[in-house]
């Protein structure tokens, strides 16, 4: 006459975080693959200033290449990139260096090679960082500031505040 229920209470039942990771991962991997995505993560690393200014990467295309002794399938990377027509000459100049720049931070031959697209690159992220870092304050607003943190006896404090009040003098332009 035993009615003890014999089913375990616990519904739930642990699994390891990498499971429930991948499921969040796949939402961005779905759109970029992990190479796609270091190369528009690191894109002014790679290609350069000047570049990143008047380039941007696009998608990689793969195409199928051959098969190897096991039954898999090899693909050719292409990496698909925009370029402002201003700079696409000397772009097409410098894509042995840009390829060999991508392949050498990966360590293998992750893109086989590079399509331009000569398209227009609108430039107001780069625009608007240059105009904040050429913004000058004058003499008085800079005596302002440093009138401020006079009386501190910390060097390291006053001149981390001078620094703070300059940027904030800067964004208030």
């Amino acid at each position: 006459m035993n009615k003890k229920n014999n089913n375990p209470k616990r519904t739930f039942i642990p699994q390891p975080i990498g499971n429930t990771i991948k499921k969040v991962n796949r939402n961005f991997t779905s759109k970029y693959g992990k190479i796609e995505f270091i190369i528009q993560s690191k894109w002014s690393d790679i290609a350069g200033k000047y570049f990143a200014e008047y380039s941007e990467p696009k998608n990689i295309t793969r195409l199928l290449d051959s098969e190897n002794e096991i039954g898999e399938q090899i693909y050719k990377n292409y990496l698909n990139v925009s370029v402002a027509p201003a700079a696409a000459l000397e772009f097409q100049h410098f894509r042995d260096t840009i390829l060999e720049k991508i392949n050498s931070y990966f360590g293998f031959k992750a893109v086989l090679d590079l399509r331009i697209q000569q398209n227009y690159i609108p430039k107001i992220k780069s625009k608007q960082l240059s105009d904040m870092n050429n913004t000058r304050l004058t003499n008085n607003e800079q005596n302002e500031i440093t009138v401020e943190v006079e009386n501190l006896n910390s060097k390291d404090l006053k001149k981390s505040l001078i620094d703070l009040g300059k940027n904030i003098a800067k964004d208030n332009k």
